[in-house]
């Protein structure tokens, strides 16, 4: 009997293409020795939005995915693999060495990066000469001198030494660099506005070398609105060689990263390290791959060819993705419909797990929920809560109060001590909703479930949100009860929705507007759309509900202890401060859009006929005793009379919620090449 070594590996942007073949090559290693590996996978998403979404700012969900590193802290790691390179691209991560620090004294092989942790080495990609070779190739085999670069994040590693190849190669060759010649992308496809920026201040463009693929697909946009032939008029490079480099039109010259391979070599050092064996690891190399944009023109080589072969399983993933993001509403609401319920709640979960075909799972939950917000300072909680085990077709369900607790540092997963059980293979994921966390959900699999189960972790957090909500309406609605009995209906509160009535919220303002003399705020009016419509044609108990549904939303929307209070039969009034620093009327543009966006969560997860809909006029003011209250909701209203031009004709939903949608659809995904790169 011996106890299995235990590795945990923390990777970002697991969803893109070199991130996800490292997964692949530890995985693979791994799976063949007497090694339990547990994988936190945060991910990044600031790339894959253009920069004006709301949606995406609101939802912070690169700041939550970076808190689940700190999850990991629960386990009993013999070492960690840390991808310190693909975490910190997006994060911005001001001091990489505390991070490392935050884990000792476990020993820490650092993936991409050259932070040192207190115990452990550094493995690298030799980012510097792949880059050096692209340059050399434009220069020495296609004549090009006016080559400007496009770089990745200024902080980060990778970018640091792609972006020194391509100096010292052109002051090598002779070749003048100006400042104007090079901008700064964040290895997203989002940098039009750089791209833009090298073409108007350098009108001479002979070459654009990028230090990432994803980043090309901006000049190829740029050159195809411009009516420039990429590998003619302007050549193009770019440096990871994804899955989809090949098939780009033309085909992307780029360097190629043996991804898999840095995957492999992590794992057999950490376990060689961890057997005390002496480890000198050494920058994994690269290899340069020529297609058309670059103008090149010869035939295409076995590696291009060896791509083409993996078409039909890139269907077969992409088939099996939308397979999930089309059923994904429909578990949503069987999560949805069992609320009311704890056992049936997380049952309906595991259930759908066995469904899925996973080996074995874990849901671990805080005590309550944690509420995460960017820029403030926040504390993971000293246990978690084991609510659910799964094992093949059984499982075992316990309520939070009766749950086992787990505390730092004593392991998540249940140690296996004997040889014959054979190693396992965990994923972690978070399980949150706009920036309340809830736990995480680990579940044994392999890595091309990946990309589901982000998915799926997601719809489980709006539930799990969904369920905090209904606890707290339930609650709300019962202290109402109990207040309304005892001081029989406040002169100053509405009945129905528990919000302050017309005299109790013009109070309200005006204490608030007093007592914060100088300071900005909003005053606003909301308007439930169509109620008389909704009433008429469904009944006035669903025209109640509607009522209560509106002014949970605004409730949320605007804050907790705010003024809020209804006005009218579909009407709402309210005022809340805004932070000195503000901008007011950007305030006020995302609480509308916040107010939209939880009105659409709503309508999908109700089963109501209807669909709920909130117009809102907003006014800044600055705080001052001369206010005049009445005059400022004239000013609100102004705006409420524009904003309902724009709402639904009718609330009446065109089929019935029961039957099956068939109008889902999902953002492009980047799926991961699923052959060995070697």
């Amino acid at each position: 009997m011996k106890d299995r070594k235990s590795i945990g590996v923390f990777v970002a942007n697991s969803h893109t293409d070199h991130p996800g073949k490292i997964i692949k090559g530890i995985y693979q290693y791994f799976s063949k020795q007497d090694v339990d590996v547990h994988f936190f996978l945060g991910t990044e998403v600031a790339g894959f939005h253009d920069k004006g979404d709301d949606q995406s700012d609101s939802l912070n969900f690169d700041y939550q995915y970076l808190s689940l590193y700190d999850y990991a802290k629960f386990e009993k790691f013999d070492m960690i693999l840390i991808g310190l390179g693909t975490i910190s691209t997006f994060q911005r991560m001001l001091d990489k060495q505390l991070f490392l620090e935050q884990f000792d004294p476990t020993p820490i092989l650092v993936l991409e990066d050259v932070t040192k942790p207190k115990t452990g080495f550094n493995l690298i990609i030799d980012n510097y000469g792949g880059m050096k070779q692209i340059v050399e190739h434009l220069i020495l085999e296609h004549g090009r001198k006016d080559i400007c670069y496009l770089s990745g994040p200024e902080e980060n590693y990778d970018s640091q030494q792609r972006l020194k190849a391509y100096l010292d190669t052109m002051i090598e060759n002779g070749l003048l660099v100006t400042d104007e010649m090079i901008e700064y992308g964040d290895y997203s496809e989002q940098v039009d506005e750089q791209v833009n920026n090298l073409f108007a201040n350098n009108e001479r463009v002979e070459a654009v070398v990028c230090a990432n693929d994803d980043m090309t697909r901006s000049v190829y946009r740029y050159c195809e609105n411009h009516d420039l032939v990429v590998g003619k008029d302007v050549l193009v490079t770019g440096f990871d060689n994804v899955s989809w480099a090949w098939a780009a039109q033309p085909g992307l010259t780029t360097v190629k990263q043996k991804s898999t391979t840095m995957g492999r070599i992590a794992a057999e050092l950490a376990l060689r390290y961890l057997n005390g064996e002496e480890v000198q690891p050494e920058a994994i190399g690269t290899s340069i791959i020529t297609r058309h944009s670059c103008g090149c023109t010869s035939a295409r080589n076995r590696a291009t060819e060896k791509e083409e072969t993996n078409v039909y399983s890139a269907l077969s993933e992409s088939r099996r993705i939308w397979n999930h993001a089309v059923a994904g509403p429909l578990h949503l609401r069987e999560m949805i419909q069992t609320t009311d319920n704890e056992h049936a709640f997380f049952s309906t979960i595991a259930r759908q797990l066995i469904r899925m075909g996973i080996k074995s799972s874990f849901m671990f939950l805080l005590k309550e929920p944690m509420l995460n917000e960017k820029g403030k300072p926040w504390k993971l909680d000293e246990e978690l809560y084991v609510v659910f085990r799964q094992y093949g077709e059984t499982f075992h369900i316990h309520g939070v109060e009766e749950a086992k607790t787990v505390k730092v540092g004593e392991g998540l997963i249940p140690k296996r001590q004997f040889r014959d059980d054979g190693p396992h293979s965990y994923f972690s994921f978070l399980l949150f909703d706009g920036n309340r966390q809830y736990g995480i959900l680990t579940v044994e699999i392999e890595p091309e479930n990946v990309s589901v189960f982000y998915l799926y972790a997601s719809q489980i957090g709006i539930a799990f949100h969904f369920r905090e909500l209904s606890f707290q309406a339930e609650e709300d609605k019962e202290k109402l009860q109990e207040q309304n009995a005892l001081l029989n209906y406040s002169a100053s509160s509405d009945a129905l929705t528990g919000l302050l009535n017309r005299r109790g919220v013009l109070e309200q303002m005006q204490r608030l507007n007093l007592t914060n003399e100088g300071k900005q705020a909003c005053i606003f009016i909301g308007d439930l759309d169509h109620l008389k419509q909704i009433n008429d044609t469904f009944g006035h108990a669903e025209g109640d509900f509607a009522i209560k549904a509106a002014s949970e939303l605004l409730r949320r929307v605007i804050g907790g202890s705010e003024p809020l209070g209804r006005i009218g039969g579909d009407e709402f009034l309210g005022m809340f401060l805004i932070e000195d620093g503000e901008d007011p009327q950007e305030v006020i543009k995302k609480k509308i859009s916040d107010a939209k966006l939880s009105a659409e969560l709503f309508n999908t997860v109700s089963g109501k006929p209807y669909y709920l809909g909130v117009s809102i006029g907003a006014h800044a003011f600055v705080c001052s005793p001369d206010v005049v209250v009445s005059n400022l909701i004239k000013d609100a209203d102004r705006q409420l009379y524009i904003a309902k031009k724009s709402r639904r004709e009718s609330v009446c939903r065109e089929v019935p919620v029961t039957e099956d949608r068939e109008d889902f659809h999902i953002d492009d995904t980047v799926l991961y090449d699923t052959e060995d790169d070697d």
